[in-house]
């Protein structure tokens, strides 16, 4: 629920207008193409890997993505208010796409991203998972699916339906949306989901960015010769588009810990991946203002009981908080220049 915060100190809250997408003049498909080509900011960071997104004319989920374990997520959204059967349709989905195994899914995948090499080569590189550890096998892939709903916050009848299913042992879950009407501009709200446990989210302005080490060394020692943020190739390099200027960014090398940290110039710059011309446009970079080398890395084990917090860093980029990014700069500061 979204309400109005007056100067006036005012005792009583005053709700903002809610309307829906209908009644914007949007069509469904606006919808989906909204949450297509914005799926990690409605999907937490990276915590699910889209494989495929509906194409038209055919029967097919709106999305399906992949978790770090290989479980399938089908996505179906709920454009409007609509009939309930729309949730049978989606368990028939999962009856039919259950039952595909890695090669089936890495057919889809391909067809829809145009890539050539293997999903599970681009998964293992997705979650960054370089410890034999981590890494999982084909036939890891799609032995447990999950349904995710994405409905209007006035669609009532679909989550009343969802929560029945899911207290009957189904692995399902909905994602609000709520849509607004502010002084002539209209808002979109979505509640964030992640298959960890409880998401919090957390203000802006501070991230941690993974130096590539693992998978070329060159990308850690340009970005510090340099003195800029950089990631590379779809869709990691987008990510580079959320700082905004001021913004404390850090430098983590996989395996040693922050390596060096500076201030976001605001400004995003396109280049080929290392000048190549193959590679147009594949290195999403900003500039490093204030920027810091460290004299040691601070390693994941000294940021987590600096923070307080059990920060998972297996994603490329992931926000931190102003407040644990503050701890974290002056710490640096003090103890590591």
């Amino acid at each position: 629920m979204l309400y109005y915060l007056k100067d006036d100190n005012e005792t009583h809250l005053t709700k903002v207008k809610r309307t829906n997408l209908a009644n914007l003049g949007w069509k469904e498909k606006d919808l989906e193409h909204l949450i297509a080509n914005n799926i990690s900011k409605i999907l937490s960071e990276e915590s699910l890997m889209t494989i495929f997104q509906e194409r038209q004319f055919q029967e097919e989920p709106d999305i399906m993505a992949l978790d770090r374990y290989g479980k399938l997520y089908i996505i179906e959204l709920k454009r409007w208010q609509s009939d309930k059967s729309n949730l049978l349709q989606v368990m028939r989905y999962g009856q039919k796409y259950g039952q595909y195994n890695y090669d089936d899914l890495n057919v889809l995948y391909k067809k829809y991203t145009k890539e050539e090499k293997e999903l599970i080569d681009m998964h293992r590189e997705y979650f960054n998972l370089s410890d034999e550890d981590e890494e999982i096998k084909k036939e890891d892939f799609n032995k447990s699916q999950h349904f995710l709903i994405i409905t209007d916050g006035i669609d009532i009848d679909t989550k009343q339906a969802i929560d029945y299913w899911k207290g009957l042992g189904l692995s399902i879950d909905s994602i609000i949306y709520r849509v607004y009407k502010l002084d002539n501009e209209n808002l979109i709200e979505f509640n964030v989901y992640s298959p960890e446990d409880d998401v919090i989210e957390l203000e802006e302005g501070c991230y941690i960015l993974n130096t590539n080490s693992s998978y070329c060394k060159d990308d850690d020692s340009y970005m510090i010769e340099n003195k800029r943020a950089a990631a590379f190739y779809n869709p990691w390099k987008y990510k580079i588009e959320k700082f905004n200027k001021g913004d404390k960014v850090f430098l983590y090398r996989s395996g040693e810990g922050i390596v060096a940290m500076g201030k976001a110039s605001g400004i995003v710059h396109h280049k080929n991946y290392h000048d190549l011309e193959s590679e147009v446009d594949e290195e999403y970079y900003t500039d490093l203002n204030e920027f810091k080398e460290l004299k040691n890395p601070l390693c994941a084990s000294e940021i987590k009981e600096i923070t307080g917090t059990n920060f998972v860093f297996r994603p490329i980029m992931f926000c931190i908080g102003e407040e644990k990014g503050n701890l974290l700069w002056n710490y640096i500061e003090k103890n590591y220049l």
